[in-house]
């Protein structure tokens, strides 16, 4: 009984081995081949058809690629590229039949897509129409329009394949470079304006006030504005911006490009109000397409006068500088003094000592380099709230003469949370201590923290120059 069983079991692995030994040797697949041979960059139109809609993209020589139909505006250039490349790079693995009773079967009949494309040199290739998937394996049935073959391709080329209007559009918003750049309006809805202008290679707030602005601030919106994408392609034509929020703006930022440029603007409205969506609704000052883009364009781009200025606390030429007070509130009052040589000295209690000369100038440097965190207000309020009214530093700087270079003044605020009524004291850990600066060079207040505080809350001590160790007395042989 056990030898019949093993002999059907050789019987049937041996049926099993032959159909796989003929499969592979009479069956291989044909060596892949290009299906249009053609490359990508000498295709200069796509024609993609589909049962219920027709996509085309074109472009000339020495030109970006544009959607033409259905309707007219430029492509993204990636996804435009990456499509022709797709299409060049389309392999036929196999032969299916050289001409079937029915395209039926195989989805041809009615293709998901017929792609035909247009070379350079304006000759149109046969067109390849995709229909549906292999029942097993990873391919997909292909036909050229004007021969009845059946062929196999892989089946990520019809997928590849199936684009809309809104996946090939070019999501950019504003194409200029920030270094062309000349000058930058913010408007809001109350009228207000925020003006800056390029100054040489700074830049200046103009508008409502003139101040020095803050480069890196600057740069930041526009590489924001810059980097924008469209998130929502809402409507090419709109027939009432207001629904949109569009008709008055919450926002606006327009830039002005050097040597009489064309300018380019963006208006923020409402929130999307689709359900799930968080876009802002938007559209260029100069087209009336509707889009939306993600909320932190709109964050990124809404700025204050406060966000925009320069926020170096006290501007000063170290060279200048021959006397420094130092005046903590809770210790004595000390000096450091230049000295002839380029030598500094620590003077407390009028009892003068060497200084260590790099400490004191990498503490000017500190206080020159010094820039707060943001500005929180201009001018102070109420400086007692901030510590100002008795700051725990004030750092005053002289010149040769007794002319004051600058003054700066450090502050420490110890906050705890408000207790609500009915719940317990706050405990000690949720209290935390709040860091300030202001100088004689404006009428601001910064904000700042421990680190750069306890940089410049120095002890006499700790400018003094270190004695070195006095050798060791050679004994006597």
């Amino acid at each position: 009984m056990r030898f019949r069983n093993t002999l059907v079991a050789l019987i049937v692995l041996l049926l099993v081995g032959g159909y796989a030994f003929v499969n592979f040797y009479f069956s291989k697949p044909e060596e892949a081949k290009t299906a249009l041979n053609i490359k990508g960059d000498n295709i200069a139109r796509i024609d993609l058809k589909y049962p219920d809609r027709e996509l085309v993209l074109e472009r000339k020589p020495g030109e970006p690629w544009n959607i033409i139909k259905p309707i007219g505006t430029r492509a993204d250039q990636t996804a435009a590229t990456n499509l022709a490349r797709a299409i060049a790079e389309c392999q036929v693995t196999k032969t299916v039949e050289e001409k079937a009773d029915s395209l039926a079967p195989f989805g041809l009949d009615k293709p998901q897509v017929t792609v035909t494309v247009t070379d350079t040199k304006g000759k149109t290739l046969p067109g390849l129409q995709v229909g549906k998937n292999t029942p097993v394996g990873f391919s997909s049935y292909l036909k050229y329009t004007d021969k009845p073959t059946i062929m196999l391709t892989n089946s990520a080329f019809p997928s590849g394949m199936n684009k809309t209007v809104d996946q090939m559009r070019d999501r950019e918003l504003m194409s200029f470079k920030v270094d062309d750049v000349q000058k930058l309006v913010i408007a809001h809805d109350d009228g207000s304006e925020l003006v800056v202008e390029r100054d040489g290679d700074k830049w200046k707030i103009v508008k409502p006030a003139s101040y020095e602005a803050d480069p890196t601030q600057v740069r930041q919106i526009l590489t924001t504005l810059g980097d924008a994408k469209v998130a929502d392609f809402i409507t090419d034509a709109p027939t009432n911006a207001a629904q949109y929020g569009l008709e008055k703006p919450h926002l606006s930022a327009t830039v002005y490009l050097r040597g009489g440029g064309a300018q380019e603007s963006i208006l923020f409205g409402f929130k999307q109000k689709e359900s799930g969506k968080d876009g802002i609704y938007v559209r260029r000052g100069e087209r009336a397409p509707i889009y939306t883009v993600a909320p932190w364009v709109m964050s990124g781009v809404d700025k204050t006068v406060l966000n925009l200025r320069d926020r170096t606390v006290l501007s000063f030429e170290p060279s200048k500088v021959e006397t420094i007070t130092l005046n903590p509130v809770d210790k004595p009052q000390f000096v450091i003094k230049r000295a002839d040589g380029g030598k500094w000295n620590v003077i407390e209690d009028r009892k003068p000592s060497p200084a260590a000369v790099p400490v004191v100038e990498r503490f000017m440097d500190q206080i020159r380099d010094l820039k707060g965190n943001s500005i929180i207000m201009d001018p102070i309020k109420s400086p007692e709230l901030f510590g100002m009214d008795k700051p725990a530093l004030v750092v005053t700087l002289q010149d040769k003469d007794g002319r004051a270079v600058g003054q700066l003044r450090l502050s420490k605020v110890d906050v705890k949370p408000a207790a609500s009524a009915g719940t317990p004291e706050p405990s000690s850990s949720s209290a935390r201590t709040e860091y300030y600066a202001a100088s004689s060079a404006n009428t601001a207040l910064f904000s700042t923290d421990d680190f750069l505080f306890s940089q410049l809350n120095k002890t006499p001590d700790e400018f003094r120059a270190k004695e070195s160790p006095s050798p060791a007395a050679t004994p006597k042989k």
